[in-house]
């Protein structure tokens, strides 16, 4: 493997466990109030702490460049924050009823799922990946083992 593709999984993986650190948080949001009042407190939170942060980079990098704002850039955020509303009420709401494992676990199987169709017809650019048999076996490897994670009903 090469370094450019190591650091990328290094990047990822760290990008996973934010994620799955999130979740407990959002998990203990959605407990003390309702879905769509944590996803608000997570996005709010989350433009303070995003503000701070850009002010840092512009404080200690007299480089950095102004974003300029364009149509696209409006639309793209508004997409990217109706989903991200769409995330965190989904996981206030699903994670105290199924459980941390099989949540993100969940989440990680639909995530597969896109990014397979996104592949499989290059919706993201690049060149189209086949869909071949050892892709489908994977993802029903991981369905499986998603479905295993759920808790089990007493009988």
């Amino acid at each position: 493997m090469n370094s450019s593709i190591t650091i990328g999984l290094l990047v990822a993986l760290g990008a996973g466990m934010a994620i799955g650190i999130q979740g407990t948080f959002i998990n203990l949001l959605g407990q003390s109030m309702s879905p769509l009042r944590g996803g608000f407190a997570v996005h709010f939170s989350g433009a303070i702490v995003g503000a701070v942060m850009i002010g840092f980079v512009m404080l200690t990098n007299p480089n950095f460049k102004a974003l300029q704002i364009t149509p696209s850039i409006i639309f793209y955020s508004l997409i990217a924050g109706l989903f991200g509303m769409l995330i965190v009420m989904g996981v206030a709401f699903s994670f105290p009823r199924i459980g941390q494992v099989a949540g993100q676990a969940s989440i990680i199987i639909a995530q597969l799922s896109i990014a397979l169709i996104v592949d499989t017809f290059a919706l993201a650019g690049g060149e189209p990946l086949p869909l071949d048999r050892q892709r489908i076996l994977g993802l029903i490897i991981v369905a499986v083992g998603t479905y295993l994670l759920l808790p089990q009903q007493n009988q």
